[in-house]
């Protein structure tokens, strides 16, 4: 995988891109940290989901438990295949992950924790 974001001038805080050097495969991180808690908490991730949907096509949320203060997985389509995303609330931050393709929600999992456990 290779950042994608670092060779394209202005970067935008929070997001990071990669991709395989075939263009394959993607991992999208965003962090947005926000001015607290509550305000953290106010987020859906109904919401958020929303929002990639018309990108990424995102459904079937389940609840995933052990990772930061509440987690949600949704599975994802696009034209590049299938994939999977998480949202991750942890005190005032709220992470997204999205991996394409990947039908591997562990992996997927476990670099969420791995991301959570730097904050």
């Amino acid at each position: 995988m290779t950042d994608l974001t670092a060779g394209a001038g202005a970067q935008t805080p929070g997001i990071c891109i990669y991709g395989s050097s075939n263009g394959d495969a993607s991992i999208f991180v965003l962090a947005q940290v926000y001015p607290d808690t509550s305000t953290a908490d106010s987020v859906s991730p109904e919401q958020m989901a929303a929002v990639l949907n018309g990108q990424m096509g995102v459904g079937n949320a389940n609840a995933v438990q052990g990772i930061g203060d509440k987690a949600f997985e949704y599975t994802a389509t696009s034209s590049t295949g299938g994939g999977i995303a998480i949202f991750v609330f942890k005190a005032n931050v709220v992470l997204m992950i999205a991996v394409s393709p990947s039908t591997n929600s562990s992996k997927v999992e476990t670099l969420a924790k791995a991301a959570v456990g730097r904050f």
